[in-house]
């Protein structure tokens, strides 16, 4: 494990009982069951009016914020039912636009802009998704927490994967090449994203498992846990919380139209994500290459940012050579 991630997570360790992940308990047994259900499924695409606002221009930059209703804006709190983004692009116009997915607590758009102008200014557009529960879609408004429970946490992630679809096809209906990708959980949601669209894709998961389980039980953000709501910190209660993790997997989908455009990037000493969960959506995405970078978590997405843009840059190349 790199030093920077194994500070962190003594960091974390010490995070406060109301900041704590998962302090509630697993939750409403409804939404469990339902996610239960759903996790493995891949339903069409919801067709949603989408409410695209009058672009602003900042410098070389043209901003677009769109919205549209979850699809499951039923099951969410009233507060996370619409859905946000921003799209920015250039001047001159831009073709390819990827989709950059929230990593965890990324409330806003503020840490993904910094890999977002590393793209303008190789000529990709990008188009970043406020996930629900986050940002100005928390349901308590400063909640500094809001995944209380396992169930919520379920359908945070659920709804972000089937909103970043509906970005993912307004984008492509509208003429863009598109690609997918996010840094930890972002690039877990867009490994998702690019396996449940229906046309291809430029994808490129960056530091990213292939499911949830594996950074909560055997990474640091298993530290943030609060293991006695769930049950105590045991055997039994890790494993349970594994399973139902587990249920939202990228391997139990077929991989993307075209694997081989896909470029994955993780660190070698990660001690967030375990190098076996990003090697598995690599097993699973046949002729997709993974670039090792000897950093850990942190290292990666502070100090390495030219690198993940690399690997965003290389998969539109892979997708225009097919």
């Amino acid at each position: 494990m790199h030093w920077l991630d194994r500070a962190s997570g003594l960091a974390l360790a010490r995070t406060p009982g109301d900041r704590r992940v998962f302090r509630d308990g697993w939750g409403d047994e409804d939404d469990l069951e339902w996610f239960r259900e759903i996790a493995g499924t891949e339903p069409p695409i919801a067709d949603v009016p989408i409410t695209v606002q009058p672009a602003t221009a900042d410098g070389a930059v043209v901003a677009t914020e769109i919205e549209f209703d979850s699809p499951i804006a039923e099951r969410l709190p009233e507060r996370a039912r619409r859905a946000r983004a921003r799209i920015l692009t250039t001047r001159e116009g831009t073709q390819r636009v990827v989709v950059l997915m929230a990593a965890w607590n990324d409330h806003d758009y503020r840490t993904r802009m910094t890999l977002a102008e590393l793209l303008l200014s190789r000529g990709i557009g990008v188009a970043m998704l406020e996930n629900p529960f986050y940002g100005s879609r928390r349901p308590v408004v400063d909640d500094p927490q809001p995944m209380r429970d396992v169930a919520t946490f379920g359908l945070m992630g659920r709804a972000t994967v089937l909103e970043g679809r509906v970005l993912a096809k307004h984008l492509h209906d509208v003429g863009h090449t598109v690609g997918i990708s996010g840094f930890s959980m972002g690039g877990n949601m867009a490994a998702f994203v690019a396996s449940m669209v229906p046309f291809a894709v430029a994808s490129a998961p960056l530091a990213a498992a292939h499911s949830p389980g594996p950074p909560f039980v055997s990474g640091i953000l298993g530290v943030t846990v609060d293991w006695e709501a769930l049950g105590g910190d045991d055997p039994d209660t890790r494993a349970r919380l594994e399973e139902h993790l587990l249920l939202a997997s990228v391997t139990r989908f077929d991989p993307p139209l075209r694997p081989d455009a896909a470029v994955m990037v993780a660190g070698t000493v990660d001690g967030y994500v375990p190098t076996a969960a990003v090697q598995a959506v690599h097993r699973h995405w046949p002729g997709s290459e993974l670039d090792w970078v000897n950093v850990g978590h942190g290292a990666l997405i502070w100090r390495r940012k030219e690198r993940l843009v690399d690997g965003i840059t290389r998969s539109f190349a892979r997708l225009a050579d097919g």
